[in-house]
């Protein structure tokens, strides 16, 4: 009986390994691979299952800050399955879609210890390095594994994932230069890290066709800036901070012509313009969004109902490719499907995520109000827990900064 209870322990510790190794797999894959996330998330699924110590596990998952609204946000989607007039296959993937927030409470579990924190970011730092370097190699030299083929300047240059997932990534990867620059005490080390914070916003303004990252950087700089700088300095850095950004920004061609663009799809579509572009797009699916969401504004149209009444509006299939799957804002997606419980629940879990990063110490605070700048930005132009890309960054992300900084005094 001693034996097989010893083997069983074995086991048990055997899976919890392989669980803890999966979630530091998906961080690397968060910014590089969707084959690397789905099988670091079958290894995280089969290794939480098999460990045991499911006591201790609902402990820590109760105490954190997250898991009521990411229970309730999951909740809805089933309960919105009761009422909703979608087809089964709609119903279907946004069960899997959204199965990853209950994938973010195991996390919690697997990356309670520090040690694992510190293994899921680096495996984060080092996936975000090979794009980084694959981004500059291919301004001169085609990378196998790149998405784009464009050599020189003035062109997009994303590798592994789409131009607004990388610009996304990237972003968080300049918090965490930043987060690893404050705390190394060696200078050459922090002058290393500085130089990857300079590439890694210059690969953002300078390489990628898309305008996220760029809005992305002016949000989430000014934001770090205002809880790490101290008070008597902070708004003379910010006002540097401002400045730095214009001149950056004044000195990028591709920027330039992409915001050029921006302003003119949006007079475009004001002037009743209905061709498709992607400021247009977004404006147009945000305007029958809003329609939907007040013709139920409580409890919303059920699980996947956005997809149906869209398919009903946008009839040309190549506007449907675009427009009828997510209407590019998180927020009204989760209103028009369950009405203001689901902005409110969505809004929720980043009030509490912010609340908590306001109470610790000041390099996780930087870390935690960067990557909710960038979440926040996200939310209200495109779909952070619905595109696979950028789902697999946040909600690998998400957890690994929420995980047991705060709590584990008062669990041991």
């Amino acid at each position: 009986m001693i034996h097989g209870s010893s083997a069983l322990q074995k086991f048990q510790l055997s899976m919890d390994q392989l669980a803890k190794w999966g979630a530091v797999v998906l961080l690397l894959g968060a910014p590089t691979s969707i084959a690397l996330v789905n099988v670091a998330t079958l290894l995280i699924v089969i290794g939480w299952l098999f460990s045991g110590n499911f006591r201790w596990k609902w402990e820590v998952i109760r105490y954190n800050p997250i898991t009521l609204p990411s229970l309730m946000l999951f909740g809805l989607v089933l309960i919105g399955i009761a009422y909703t007039e979608a087809r089964p296959e709609y119903i279907n993937r946004h069960l899997y879609v959204y199965s990853r927030l209950l994938l973010m409470l195991m996390l919690l579990t697997l990356l309670f210890e520090s040690k694992w924190q510190r293994r899921a970011l680096i495996a984060f730092a080092v996936g975000s390095l090979i794009t980084l370097v694959s981004t500059y190699v291919n301004i001169w030299w085609h990378v196998p594994w790149s998405d784009s083929n464009n050599q020189g300047l003035g062109v997009t240059h994303n590798v592994f994932n789409d131009h607004i997932a990388q610009g996304l990534a990237m972003s968080f990867f300049v918090v965490l230069a930043v987060f690893y620059a404050l705390s190394e005490k060696s200078w050459g080390v922090k002058a290393g890290w500085m130089l990857v914070i300079l590439l890694a916003i210059f690969s953002i303004t300078h390489l990628l066709q898309g305008r996220t990252g760029q809005v992305v950087l002016l949000v989430m700089l000014p934001a770090i800036l205002l809880v790490a700088a101290p008070v008597r300095w902070r708004w003379h850095f910010l006002a540097l901070l401002i400045l730095l950004l214009v001149l950056a920004f004044a000195s990028s061609p591709l920027l330039l012509q992409r915001f050029a663009v921006g302003l003119d799809e949006f007079n475009r579509y004001l002037d009743g313009d209905m061709s498709l572009t992607s400021i247009g797009a977004r404006l147009d699916m945000w305007r029958i969004s809003i329609d939907m969401f007040l013709d139920s504004p409580w409890w919303g149209h059920g699980t996947g109902s956005y997809r149906m009444q869209a398919e009903l509006i946008y009839v040309d299939p190549v506007v449907c490719a675009t427009s009828c799957i997510h209407p590019h804002n998180q927020f009204l997606f989760f209103g028009v499907e369950y009405g203001i419980i689901g902005i409110l629940t969505y809004a929720w879990l980043l009030q509490r995520s912010a609340a908590h990063a306001l109470q610790c110490e000041i390099q996780a605070r930087i870390l935690l109000v960067g990557f909710l700048s960038v979440m926040l930005v996200s939310s209200f132009i495109n779909g952070p827990l619905w595109v696979t890309t950028e789902r697999n960054f946040f909600t690998a992300v998400l957890p690994l900064l929420m995980a047991g900084w705060r709590m584990q005094s008062a669990l041991r």
